[in-house]
């Protein structure tokens, strides 16, 4: 079975009044994102952490295709890191960016990190 973790990184930092909403949105969007993906099987590897850059339109469609923000060299981990770019495009658009209250400032552009727990 594999687990995974998935924390976000917003642009400017959140308001104070905005810190509950933002962890309201980041458990929506690990929600989302958890159901699409599927990463390979790493059996006997070392999993690294795979940093996905994400531009999103208004309506959380994306207005750019992902990107590695650290690309990895061993081809497990770049297997890993195609199957993270793939979750997010299945994903979208992310039904959590068109319910919050947050302004779209602050989330048009997101900096997911992937890193599968086996």
């Amino acid at each position: 079975m594999i687990a995974a973790a998935l924390s976000v990184g917003f642009g400017p930092a959140a308001l104070a009044d905005e810190k509950g909403e933002f962890a309201v949105l980041v458990e929506a969007l690990h929600n989302e994102i958890a159901g699409c993906w599927m990463p390979p099987d790493m059996k006997g590897t070392k999993p690294v952490p795979i940093i996905v850059k994400v531009r999103l339109k208004r309506d959380g469609s994306l207005a750019a295709r992902p990107t590695v923000e650290n690309p990895p060299k061993a081809k497990e981990a770049k297997l890993l890191a195609a199957s993270a770019v793939r979750a997010v495009e299945r994903c979208a658009p992310f039904r959590s960016m068109k319910r919050t209250r947050i302004p779209y400032e602050r989330w048009r552009e997101l900096k997911l990190n992937f890193a599968p727990m086996f």
